[in-house]
């Protein structure tokens, strides 16, 4: 069915979820949409909260279903396999979506028929004052336009996925070929990431094109709790600790070889370690949230490629045989 499915995943959301569906409500769009909200087996009052609001709000189609399965990406599967309408949504219980979101996005679809995937632009906005560290590492929490530009993006590129459309009929295509799906992406308080890229990544497997539009507008609530600098550390790491196995799909994009995988990531084990000695040096000599930031990146990164090595191997098998 022509229209928009919109997808909020959540844990444990129930304070983020009264004002972020408030915005939901104030949404402009004269084509048929819906909102699935999908209770990733929350332990909170998110269901209430969220079963509360339609029966608040009659006129917007929607329900609250249940995905029992911990983890970011089970919840989204949840969401699209239960969603009516042809273009999915995907906004994060902390997404404050600008009333012409719909709009905007619809348009772009209808105007491109190859576009699957299309970002936003979100705005960091807290309860607080952002620490002076803030702007400079800001791209961790799915905020600015990392600097793409209006239009069809390179294969191989990603957005986050706040914000971000999906073409429903390019996730279907993924559940039909029996996808495997290699990243849980958050899961709990657990702070895993790299899901929203393993989905760009596949869907352009698929042959569809990937967009990004600068009038996409949002607003990304960061609390408090989320700018401490610890925790920031414990979100790169976990943003560091996807990347060996996100490495198999920029390997299938650039036609390489098994061979030439192994050779890859051998390469990229050295510059990891050499990358780790120098950054302990550095962080030893000078030390700054800079070089302390990317000492954990490269130590991650190394702990991950050896971790992951085999699975890695194997994921991108599988791949070349299903998108060969």
């Amino acid at each position: 069915m022509t229209g928009i499915s919109i997808i909020i995943c959540t844990y444990n959301g129930e304070l983020r979820l009264p004002i972020t569906l408030e915005y939901i409500s104030k949404l402009r769009f004269e084509g048929p949409w819906e909102l699935l909200i999908v209770d990733n087996a929350s332990k909170d009052n998110s269901n209430f909260i969220a079963q509360e609001f339609f029966k608040g709000n009659p006129i917007i189609q929607g329900m609250v279903v249940f995905e029992p399965n911990a983890g970011l990406t089970h919840a989204r599967q949840k969401g699209w396999r239960t969603a009516n309408y042809d273009i999915v949504l995907f906004c994060d219980d902390d997404n404050w979506l600008c009333s012409d979101y719909l709009t905007v996005g619809y348009s772009i679809f209808k105007s491109h028929s190859k576009v699957g995937i299309l970002g936003g632009c979100g705005e960091p906005v807290s309860e607080v004052q952002f620490p002076d560290w803030f702007a400079e590492f800001s791209h961790s929490y799915a905020v600015g336009n990392n600097g793409k530009t209006s239009g069809k993006l390179e294969k191989g590129a990603a957005h986050y996925g706040a914000g971000c459309f999906f073409l429903r009929k390019a996730l279907l295509q993924l559940d039909q070929l029996k996808t495997r799906l290699i990243l849980t992406d958050r899961k709990g308080n657990e702070l895993v990431s790299g899901g929203d890229v393993e989905l760009c990544y596949l869907v352009q497997l698929l042959g569809y094109d990937l967009w990004f539009e600068s009038k996409l507008k949002f607003q990304h609530f960061i609390p408090l709790g989320r700018l401490d600098w610890q925790y920031y550390l414990k979100l790169k790491k976990g943003i560091a600790s996807s990347f060996p196995l996100l490495f198999s799909y920029k390997v299938v994009f650039m036609g390489t070889s098994k061979m030439q995988l192994r050779a890859e990531i051998i390469l990229k084990l050295w510059y990891s370690f050499k990358g780790y000695l120098l950054c302990q040096y550095r962080n030893f000599a000078s030390p700054t949230k800079r070089n302390e930031v990317q000492l954990i990146e490269n130590s991650q990164k190394l702990k991950s490629f050896f971790k992951n090595y085999k699975k890695t191997l194997s994921h991108f098998e599988w791949l070349n045989s299903r998108f060969d």
